[in-house]
């Protein structure tokens, strides 16, 4: 248990460091040191064979409920001071809904804290990838317009984070994951609102609001679970059976396709795109929205062939499908690899609501080798807007030219992402192949199947279309001063490539089958396609009507965008389909 505390209690302490220390270097040796000891603890743990249990002393339980109650009353606040009626109605809802739980809540039966192995392996994607995009801050941070003092709160803040997330994901009560659930949304709001303008705080409150919609269904969830089972742990419920329990599990999963960003709610994450890039890179890949398929896994033992889980399955399948879409339509980068991970956590949540062992495993695969692409993608984006402000894929065209070195991370991200031996590819294969095993006893899900098919053909398309931007030939580009990638960038993303490498060659050799190396033959082509571009620049082309002149085709700005009443009709579909999920577990 020593080594879980310290999970928790070190990223508190290196933030206080930093806030007292004013020297680059110096916080450069105290976020390194700390997160070196958090991905060797980490990494210690998720070796172990024992799991943990703690059981929280009153004392602590009080200052958690007290806490609580001041957050709450903060979300009031903030709702009051810029008139937002639904963070408002919401701070109000969840302030009398949480305290008359605490007054009829019974007394703690099985322990608070127990760390399984879900938790462990949880530990390793938030400290390891979490400590690498901290470490990438530092040195982010320092060109940011803001006092020497708000740059060091905001690398402190991401540290905090990390401690947040390494306690919610081995919290048993259900209260106390509510509590560290409305920290998560706290850190978002004031790291989205951190530039202060207007459209910041407007994001930021975005993320406010929808975040607590998640927390409202988690205290009814709670409620539930108190008046039909007398509990509010996560162990006593999942092994309670009958009467109201699918309709307890069912709101708790709600919570998870709002944390998420799945459709309609993914308006919150997208909007944290105006935010520095340390955020966006943190709430994609390594802490906040992968609290949303943590807990369906965590409830999969009982959404397993039940009507709840094959909704969320159908939910997150079809998630996947209209956010790749929805991406197409996109051309600030950013915002397409934000799309892309509101597709790939409705994969992971589709995975693991189906529940069986082999689905549970593809959908962890899935999120390690995700979190680890989606990091390197976002700083190597960030190293763009910092280098030569180019946000847009137009303004990246012929980037390979200019910048060599951070296309290259980029593209080796999309080949992570897309193409074997990475571990998304085998992911999205045998998550295909375990599906399709499941049709002779399940045939509805023959829907998730086809939008599994469906949604990778389109994100291979979308991350190609990306790629043809940045490799465009250099006639077609303003030639400009090369830059080199400075230190404090260029070490953070060889990490990460690192880890992703070291990460596809474990995975292969557990597959123990010598027949898998051979899926790491079209990697021959990925190294042969910038050739293959330069050999197309002479070839001319031509488009009716211009009279023979010759034409350009760019598929960088070829979008796919839905017309206003798709876009309305597949919100309100998804609207209804995530109410239905209560709908269900009531009557089951």
């Amino acid at each position: 248990m020593d080594m879980v505390l310290v999970l928790v209690l070190l990223p508190i302490i290196a933030a206080l460091l930093l806030g007292l220390f004013p020297y680059h270097r110096l916080q450069y040796i105290i976020s390194g040191v700390a997160l070196a000891l958090l991905s060797i603890v980490a990494f210690s743990l998720y070796t172990s064979l024992s799991n943990f249990t703690f059981h929280l002393p009153h004392n602590i339980n009080i200052l958690i409920i007290a806490a609580d109650v001041v957050l709450l009353l903060f979300f009031l606040y903030q709702g009051r001071k810029f008139n937002n009626i639904k963070v408002m109605v919401l701070a109000a809802v969840q302030l009398l809904l949480y305290s008359y739980i605490e007054t009829v809540a019974p007394a703690a039966g099985s322990a608070e804290i127990i760390v399984d192995e879900l938790s462990k392996f949880m530990f390793l994607i938030i400290n390891g990838v979490g400590g690498v995009i901290v470490l990438y801050a530092v040195k982010y941070m320092e060109s940011e317009s803001a006092s020497p003092f708000k740059k060091r709160l905001f690398v402190g803040a991401l540290l905090v984070f990390l401690s947040v997330m390494n306690l919610i994901v081995c919290a048993n009560s259900i209260l106390l994951f509510f509590f560290l659930f409305e920290m998560t949304t706290l850190a978002s709001y004031l790291l989205i609102a951190f530039r202060g303008d207007e459209i910041s705080r407007e994001n930021a409150l975005k993320a406010l609001w929808m975040n607590q919609i998640g927390g409202v269904v988690i205290l009814v969830g709670a409620l539930i679970a108190i008046i039909g089972f007398d509990t509010v742990m996560f162990d006593t419920l999942l092994e309670s059976s009958g009467g109201v329990l699918m309709l307890s599990v069912a709101l708790l999963s709600m919570a998870a396709l709002v944390k998420g960003a799945s459709l309609p709610f993914e308006g919150w994450l997208l909007g944290a795109m105006v935010a520095p890039t340390p955020v966006s890179a943190m709430l994609h890949s390594a802490t906040m929205v992968k609290i949303a398929p943590y807990l369906i896994l965590k409830l999969s033992p009982v959404l397993v062939t039940t009507m709840v889980g094959g909704v969320i399955s159908l939910i997150g399948a079809l998630v996947f499908v209209a956010a790749s879409y929805l991406a197409l339509s996109r051309s600030v980068l950013k915002e397409i690899l934000g799309y892309s991970t509101v597709a790939l956590l409705g994969l992971m949540m589709a995975l693991a609501a189906i529940g069986t062992q082999e689905s549970i495993a593809i959908a962890m695969v899935l999120m390690l080798f995700h979190a680890l692409s989606k990091a390197l993608l976002f700083l190597s984006a960030g190293v763009l807007e910092k280098q030569y402000h180019c946000k847009s894929i137009e303004e990246m065209k012929g980037m390979v030219s200019r910048d060599p070195k951070t296309v290259g991370f980029i593209l080796f991200g999309f080949v992570s992402l897309t193409l074997p031996p990475f571990g998304l590819f085998m992911g999205k294969l045998f998550a295909i192949t375990s599906v399709a095993s499941l049709l002779s006893e399940y045939p509805a899900y023959l829907i998730v199947l086809l939008a599994l098919i469906i949604g990778s053909t389109l994100l291979v398309l979308l991350y190609f279309k990306v790629a043809s931007a940045l490799l465009s030939a250099q006639s077609d580009v303003v030639q400009s001063e090369k830059m080199p990638i400075p230190t404090g960038f260029n070490i953070p993303l060889v990490v990460l490539s690192f880890f992703i490498v070291a990460g596809a060659v474990g995975y292969i050799m557990m597959q123990q089958n010598i027949f898998v190396i051979l899926l790491a033959f079209p990697m021959l082509f990925v190294f042969a396609l910038p050739s293959i571009i330069r050999g197309m620049e002479r070839y001319d082309r031509t488009i009716p009507y211009q009279c023979g002149e010759k034409g350009s085709f760019d598929s960088a700005l070829v979008y796919y965008a839905p017309s206003i009443k798709i876009e309305r009709a597949m919100y309100w579909g998804f609207g209804i389909l995530f109410v239905t999920v209560a709908l269900v577990g009531a009557m089951t």
